[in-house]
């Protein structure tokens, strides 16, 4: 700066030397401003992504363990669907579930059956009766209950390990099938070492357990829990098969190692992406994640290479040198695949008059529906499965658009696949189709343009599978899951998963919210008088006014028997509880037409507070499980009113 100040100075006059050295020395302030700030702003924009990364994995696995917990479900509604699971049917519903295509990560899909202590010699003889003779439940000892996997599917070498385990016997599965069992919703164990681990490949595991009942038991209380207990429906973890596919692109950036609970010790450690990595990285972020009953602590480092610190010249001039040189490779690549391409295409022509033959064969034999569409999307072959599929003729489709196929009112739909296809572009989607006798077929329809030398669109080739039956099971599994047959209310499990997202919501909002537990009054007089038939039309026709005297953001269920489970948001105080309470009480009371007979109920309410009463959602239920027994024990005395809080309150 000196040496060109002092140059300016004797080489220009003084009115043309100021201005151009203060603008020098300008420039060379805004030119270091400007390098500063882009280093700041590369710097940002790399905590930026970094951040973004986490979240995104964060959500991967949780999003993961959510879909897995639906597995369990579903598996849970085949029990209470049914009588009573055989085996077959087990490996049957699993295999339908095309775990390692659909669920990576999920080792299998088990149930582990309850077993009293006086029932152990009759449950292995029962498993050996069915084939296997040298069944029993391991480890051996007496203890006061057993549990046994007796499902496990795929039933391969390594889940055959685990055939008749007792999980009971080892503390860490045993604490989450009890919470599991307590709370009636699925519960996450902490690390174990899987009974299908050997010596190749060890790898930390978890288990998600899902509590099973006799169909129509009270589960009101965990008293009643135990005693209805058929075993759990639960699915094992191991966790580098579970976590690697949520790690993505993002893989080889950035290191995460994921520990059991809040405690970053090496005992507690699940999963380490990268075991020899950097103990001093440069960015980190830690996240916790809350599953099923137990949290996870995430610790995201990012993992920097050589080179990756460059400047912005620097990185100017290496992307253009990586970006020609890319494209040379792409040429290069490019023309040895079209030479390879042609030289294939050459010996195939040979072979595809042969081949034309067996070809048809199979096209006519295949279970799926295959078409051929011309330029125009109108048919120009339907195999026979095809044509049955859609009750038409097969010589009758010849010629008729594709979309003559479609639900009335999408005409866009056709514009834009046409322009799709003569893009060159293979899709694969979902479809209602419209069969010869009007009914809608849902199917999953796949296709693939032909193109001529010139690009332009000569054909399509239809693959069309009908999923029909398939989707409308999945709804009725998914409905019967969630809501009361009868009343078309939430069931008890699905309300208390709701109950711990709202439990959950509050803690971080800091709001109130109230849990009434609801019990008809001599329902089973009037069960007993009238008959069951009356008994269903009074509880069809409470929950009717239960939703009536309830907001649209409220929750509520049916528990079972004549009792009703509500979940009132952003709650003020007890005396806005209250208040919705004896509206329900008016309401309920109100005569009710049963069998030609006019009938009145009432009801008693028991009113528990978040937080005043408790901050989790057991003691929540206890407290007002508790007041409404109270306040039905005092109006039978003639001494209680209709609602009550829980006592002290």
């Amino acid at each position: 700066m000196q040496f060109v100040a002092r140059l300016l100075t004797q080489t220009l006059t003084p009115a043309i030397a100021t201005p151009t050295l203060v603008a020098l020395v300008f420039a060379s302030v805004l030119g270091v401003m400007v390098v500063d700030r882009l280093e700041q702003a590369r710097g940002q924009s790399i905590r930026s992504a970094f951040a973004q990364d986490t979240g995104e994995i964060t959500l991967r696995i949780e999003e993961r363990l959510r879909t897995y917990r639906q597995v369990l479900k579903g598996a849970h509604a085949l029990f209470q669907a049914s009588e009573t699971v055989s085996r077959d049917e087990w490996r049957r519903y699993v295999a339908a579930l095309n775990l390692p295509a659909e669920y990576p990560g999920i080792q299998g899909v088990g149930f582990a059956a309850h077993i009293p202590a006086d029932q152990l010699a009759r449950h292995e003889r029962a498993v050996r009766a069915e084939g296997f003779p040298d069944y029993r439940v391991s480890p051996p000892g007496p203890r006061s209950e057993y549990s046994a996997i007796v499902f496990l599917e795929p039933f391969d070498w390594r889940n055959q390990r685990a055939f008749g385990f007792d999980m009971l016997s080892e503390p860490v599965r045993q604490q989450a099938m009890t919470r599991a069992l307590h709370s009636g919703l699925p519960a996450l164990s902490g690390k174990v070492r899987l009974v299908q681990e050997t010596a190749t490949d060890p790898q930390a595991g978890v288990l998600l357990y899902m509590p099973l009942f006799r169909r129509g038991a009270d589960l009101g209380s965990p008293a009643r829990r135990e005693h209805a207990l058929l075993g759990w429906v639960y699915g094992p973890f191991r966790m580098n098969d579970l976590v690697a596919g949520a790690l993505a692109e993002a893989g080889p950036r950035i290191r995460l190692r994921i520990h059991d609970g809040h405690d970053t010790t090496p005992g507690t450690l699940l999963f380490d992406s990268h075991p020899d990595g950097d103990d001093t990285p440069d960015l980190s972020d830690r996240k916790l994640l809350e599953l099923d009953g137990r949290v996870w602590t995430l610790l995201f480092d990012d993992t920097p290479r050589p080179g990756m610190r460059l400047t912005a010249h620097h990185w100017l001039e290496t992307g253009a040198v990586v970006l020609i040189c890319s494209l040379l490779v792409l040429l290069t690549a490019a023309a040895a695949a079209a030479r390879s391409r042609a030289h294939a295409l050459d010996r195939i022509s040979s072979s595809l008059r042969s081949s034309e033959a067996r070809y048809s064969t199979l096209v006519n034999l295949s279970r799926d529906g295959i078409a051929a569409l011309d330029a125009k999307l109108n048919f120009s072959f339907v195999n026979p499965r095809l044509a049955r599929l859609l009750g038409y003729p097969e010589d009758s489709l010849i010629g008729t658009p594709f979309s003559k196929l479609w639900p009335p009112g999408e005409p866009a739909v056709r514009n834009r696949l046409l322009t799709r296809l003569q893009r060159g572009e293979p899709a694969s989607y979902e479809q209602d189709l419209l069969t010869a006798d009007g009914r809608t077929l849902t199917a999953i329809v796949t296709d693939a343009p032909q193109q001529g030398k010139d690009g332009s669109l000569q054909g399509v080739i239809l693959s069309v599978t009908d999923i029909s039956e398939r989707k409308a099971s999945e709804e009725r599994i998914r409905y019967l899951a969630t809501h009361d047959s009868l009343t078309g209310l939430s069931n008890r499990a699905s309300f208390l998963e709701q109950m711990n997202a709202s439990l959950l919501m509050a803690r971080r909002q800091h709001s109130r919210f109230a849990l009434l537990y609801l019990d008809l009054d001599h329902f089973k007089e009037i069960n007993d008088s009238l008959g069951h038939a009356a008994g269903d039309a009074l509880l069809i026709e409470t929950a009717q006014r239960l939703r009536h005297c309830l907001r649209a953001s409220d929750l509520l269920a049916r528990q079972g028997g004549d009792e009703f489970m509500a979940l009132l948001h952003d709650m003020a105080g007890m005396n806005e509880a209250l208040a919705v309470a004896e509206k329900i009480r008016r309401a309920v009371g109100a005569p009710v037409l049963l069998e030609g007979r006019e009938a009145v109920v009432s009801v008693s309410i028991g009113v528990a507070l978040y937080p005043e009463h408790g901050t989790d959602l057991d003691s929540l239920t206890r407290r007002a499980d508790a007041a409404m027994y109270r306040n039905k024990s005092f109006r039978r005395t003639g001494d209680g009113s209709a609602v009550t809080r829980p006592a002290g309150q």
